[in-house]
C-alpha cells in the first residue's frame, strides 16, 4: 500500500489512468449507442469518428511531438504562453489541411446523406472534432514537455469521467445527436482549459530566446517533419478506406459495427504504449541529447517496455474474447480471430510508436515514409483482395503493414548502429 501510495506522483500511473479513462469511455458509449439506438447508429458514430481522425491525426501527433520536443528544450526557460504562440501559425496552417481533408471523406463515404443525421448536425460535430484533437495534442504535447504531464493527466481524467456519467442519460434524452455533441466536447475542452492554465503559468522567461525565435524554431520542425506527416496521411487514409469505404461496402453497417468493436479492444491492447507516448518522446529527446550511445541505449529500453505491456495487453483481452461477443451480440469465433490477429499487431505497432519518435530525435523522416507508404500499398491490396471473402482481411491488412513497418524500420536503425551492437 505504501509503495502505490507512493505512486500517486507518477506520471505515467497519470496517464495511464487518463488513457484508460478515455477508452472506457469509448467502450461504454459504443455498447450504449449498439444496445440503445441498434447496429446501424454504431455504424454511423464510429464512421463519424474515424472520419474525422483520419485527416487530423497526421498533422496532430506531428504537431504534439514537435511541441514536447521545443517545450523540453527550453523547459525553466521560457514561458508557456510563448511556446503556445509559437505553434499557432502550424495550427492553422493544420487546421486548414484538416478540414480540407474531412470534407473531401465526409463526400466519398456518404456520411452527410445519413438518414440518422442532420447534414448540418454533421458538419458542426466534424468542425469540433478537428479543433479539438488539433488543440487538445498541441497542448498536451507542451505540458509533456514541461514535465506537466500530471496536470494534464488530470483534466483529461476528469473530462473524461464527467462523459461517463452523463453519457446514458444523454443517449437515453437526446439519442445519436446527444452523444455525438458529447464527443465534441470531450475533445476539446481539454485542450480549452489545458491553454488556459498553459496562458497563465508563471515560468520566468529568458532574455536569450524571442517569440521569434521560437516560431522560428517550430516551423522549421514542422518542416522537418513532413514525411511523418505524409506517411501518417498514408496510414490513415488506407485504414479509412480499409475500414469504412471497403467493410461498409462488401458487409453493411453490420461488417462496419464488428470493425469498430475489434479496433476499440486493439486500442485497449495498445493503451499502455499509447499512454506512454510524450514520456517515451521525452526520453528519447534527453538521450539524443547525451549522445549516440546514450539513444541507442534508450531505444532498447523503451522497446523492451513496450513489446512487454502489449504482449500482456493482447492476452488479457484475447481471455475475455468469448465474453466480449456476447456482449455485443456478434459471432464469438469471428471476434475472437480478429481480436487474435489485431494482438499480434498490437506488439509490433509498440516496437513501432518507439521507432516513430526515434526519426524525430535523428531530425530525419525520409526513411519513415518510404517504409511507411510500402507498408499501406501491401495492407490495401490485401485487405481489397480479401475483404469480399471475410471481413478478417481488415485485421490482417494492418497486421502485414506493422510487419512490414517493424522490419524495415529494424534494418535500418541496425545499419547504422541504433539497434542492437555498438553504435559506430
Amino acid at each position: 500500500m505504501r509503495r502505490l501510495w507512493q505512486m500517486r506522483r507518477s506520471p505515467e500511473i497519470w496517464l495511464l489512468v487518463s488513457n484508460l479513462l478515455s477508452r472506457l469511455l469509448g467502450f461504454v458509449v459504443s455498447l450504449l449507442v449498439s444496445r440503445i439506438a441498434g447496429v446501424q447508429a454504431l455504424g454511423v458514430y464510429s464512421g463519424l469518428l474515424i472520419t474525422a481522425a483520419s485527416p487530423t491525426t497526421p498533422l496532430s501527433a506531428v504537431m504534439a511531438n514537435n511541441a514536447t520536443i521545443l517545450s523540453a528544450r527550453h523547459h525553466g526557460r521560457v514561458r508557456l504562453r510563448a511556446v503556445l504562440r509559437a505553434q499557432l501559425p502550424v495550427w492553422l496552417l493544420a487546421l486548414l489541411c484538416s478540414v480540407l481533408g474531412c470534407a473531401v471523406m465526409l463526400v466519398a463515404s456518404g456520411l452527410l446523406n445519413s438518414t440518422l443525421l442532420p447534414w448540418a448536425m454533421v458538419l458542426w460535430v466534424m468542425a469540433g472534432l478537428v479543433v479539438g484533437q488539433l488543440l487538445t495534442h498541441v497542448v498536451v504535447g507542451i505540458f509533456h514537455g514541461s514535465n506537466l504531464s500530471i496536470r494534464a493527466s488530470v483534466v483529461s481524467s476528469l473530462t473524461a469521467v464527467i462523459a461517463l456519467m452523463s453519457a446514458y442519460p444523454v443517449l437515453r434524452h437526446w439519442g445519436l445527436q446527444g452523444i455525438l455533441v458529447q464527443a465534441m466536447l470531450v475533445a476539446l475542452v481539454p485542450g480549452l482549459l489545458l491553454g488556459w492554465l498553459g496562458w497563465r503559468e508563471a515560468t520566468p522567461a529568458s532574455p536569450e530566446l524571442s517569440d521569434v525565435d521560437l516560431r522560428s524554431e517550430s516551423r522549421a520542425q514542422f518542416r522537418r517533419a513532413w514525411p511523418n506527416m505524409v506517411a501518417t496521411v498514408v496510414n490513415n487514409g488506407t485504414n479509412w478506406v480499409a475500414c469504412i469505404y471497403l467493410a461498409e461496402r462488401f458487409h453493411g453497417h453490420a461488417g462496419l459495427g464488428l470493425v469498430a468493436i475489434s479496433l476499440q479492444w486493439m486500442a485497449l491492447m495498445q493503451l499502455p504504449v499509447s499512454s506512454w507516448g510524450g514520456r517515451v518522446m521525452r526520453a528519447l529527446s534527453l538521450g539524443h541529447d547525451v549522445g549516440p550511445t546514450a539513444l541507442r541505449q534508450e531505444i532498447g529500453r523503451q522497446w523492451r517496455r513496450c513489446v512487454w505491456v502489449s504482449l500482456v495487453g493482447g492476452a488479457a483481452v484475447l481471455a475475455v474474447a468469448p465474453w466480449v461477443a456476447d456482449l455485443y451480440r456478434v459471432d464469438r469465433a469471428t471476434l475472437f480471430w480478429m481480436l487474435a490477429i489485431n494482438a499480434m499487431a498490437t506488439v509490433l505497432a509498440g516496437i513501432n510508436v518507439v521507432y516513430e519518435r526515434v526519426f524525430f530525435c535523428l531530425g530525419t523522416q525520409g526513411p519513415w515514409l518510404w517504409f511507411s507508404t510500402l507498408a499501406y500499398a501491401i495492407q490495401l491490396l490485401a485487405t481489397w483482395l480479401l475483404i469480399p471473402h471475410a471481413i478478417y482481411a481488415v485485421a490482417v491488412g494492418n497486421l502485414m503493414a506493422s510487419v512490414v513497418v517493424v522490419v524495415g524500420v529494424t534494418w535500418y536503425l541496425w545499419r547504422r548502429g541504433y539497434v542492437g551492437g555498438r553504435w559506430r
